[in-house]
């Protein structure tokens, strides 16, 4: 049994969801200028009370040469200073764009990792998007996805077996020991997917956990989608059908009207910068995430403040934990009823330390009323 598998044994053999609630952690994505000092304040004081509260893991992403999550340009590190700070929560990268990376590095970064945090470690990996991001290893962006599935078997294979096998300078192939050893057997590994269909028919294929979002879908089709991943997850012949996780952004108030004003606001000027992150990729001769066309994206750039309308607005209608802790609790009822296992609660689009603390304990409660509710759900 592989570890993803192992992670998903409170469920039924029939695909079931059975006894076990929908689980929440906090993931970490903000958009900064000069302040990346506070950014990494708010990461580590909300770790600790994630850690305290009981949520299930907590995630930071990679992201280069971009305000737009540039406060993150290395989960490893994040992961490690998280590590150092908790004693129960799992740890995460979300997500490690491995075509960026030689494998065997993120091995052992992670491994190192592992052993800080006593086994707590996670990854998702991604293929990566933007074409500006592969000033870092050019001649890996044509095949840039076909490099991440490999890179999936080889991490896996080193981790678990302690060795990596490849060429030398001299042309000789070599097996070197990797070290440091991690405490975890295997790793568990999500994919990072967006809209594609393929993306979530390979995550299956591949036997990993899909790491997802709701920019680019909502939770009707994401449910879709769900479905065609834990069908090739079983007709590969992995046990059990894996763990889907979604990332919402996350601003729980006592009042619907408060967490509309103070997150729906802060969301407005976190996606201007998401936009023109988009709008620089595309410039650039690539692509907008989720592999859109550029055209989309330029055509939208001259009227920015008017898609982030767009974007608040399509969020508070069901798509984001913004609002009271009923209606949150409602919303997470729903993205259960979806297929979804896990919410990857999005909190530092809110700049404010003591405003996003609050909400964390606004979460707890979310994910108390959730779980209480839980009935079994059908995903498969």
């Amino acid at each position: 049994m592989n570890a993803d598998s192992q992670q998903t044994g409170s469920r039924r053999a029939d695909g079931s969801a059975g006894e076990r609630p929908l689980d929440f952690g906090v993931f970490f994505f903000a958009a900064v200028g000069d302040r990346a000092q506070e950014t990494y304040r708010l990461m580590l004081d909300a770790a600790r009370r994630a850690d305290e509260l009981g949520f299930g893991f907590v995630s930071t992403p990679e992201r280069h040469f971009h305000r737009f999550g540039g406060a993150f340009p290395n989960p490893a590190v994040t992961s490690a200073a998280i590590a150092a700070v908790t004693s129960r929560i799992q740890i995460r990268a979300g997500s490690v764009v491995t075509p960026l990376h030689p494998a065997a590095r993120i091995v052992e970064d992670f491994a190192m990792v592992d052993g800080i945090s006593g086994g707590r470690v996670a990854i998702s990996v991604g293929s990566g998007w933007n074409v500006n991001d592969f000033v870092i290893a050019p001649e890996k962006y044509e095949t840039r996805r076909e490099q991440m599935i490999k890179d999936v078997g080889d991490i896996r294979t080193a981790w678990r077996t302690g060795h990596w096998t490849g060429p030398n300078p001299l042309g000789a192939e070599t097996t070197l020991p990797v070290f440091p050893r991690p405490v975890q057997e295997d790793l568990s590994v999500w994919v990072t997917a967006s809209r594609s269909e393929g993306t979530f028919r390979e995550a299956g294929r591949l036997g990993c956990n899909i790491l997802t979002h709701l920019e680019n879908q909502d939770v009707e089709s994401l449910s879709d989608k769900i479905a065609l991943y834990r069908a090739a997850r079983a007709e590969a012949g992995w046990e059990g059908p894996g763990k889907v996780t979604v990332m919402m952004h996350t601003y729980v108030a006592d009042d619907a009207a408060e967490a509309r004003e103070a997150g729906g606001g802060a969301l407005r000027d976190y996606l201007l910068s998401a936009i023109d992150l988009e709008a620089l990729a595309v410039e650039a001769g690539g692509r907008m995430s989720g592999n859109k066309q550029g055209r989309e994206v330029l055509s939208a750039v001259k009227a920015q403040r008017k898609l982030a309308e767009l974007g608040v607005n399509r969020y508070l209608s069901g798509n984001s934990l913004i609002g009271s802790v009923e209606e949150c609790t409602e919303t997470a009822r729903r993205v259960r009823a979806a297929g979804v296992d896990e919410i990857a609660c999005l909190v530092d689009f809110v700049a404010d330390p003591e405003l996003v603390l609050a909400s964390l304990e606004r979460v707890a409660a979310v994910r108390r009323e959730a779980a209480a509710s839980a009935e079994p759900v059908l995903v498969a």
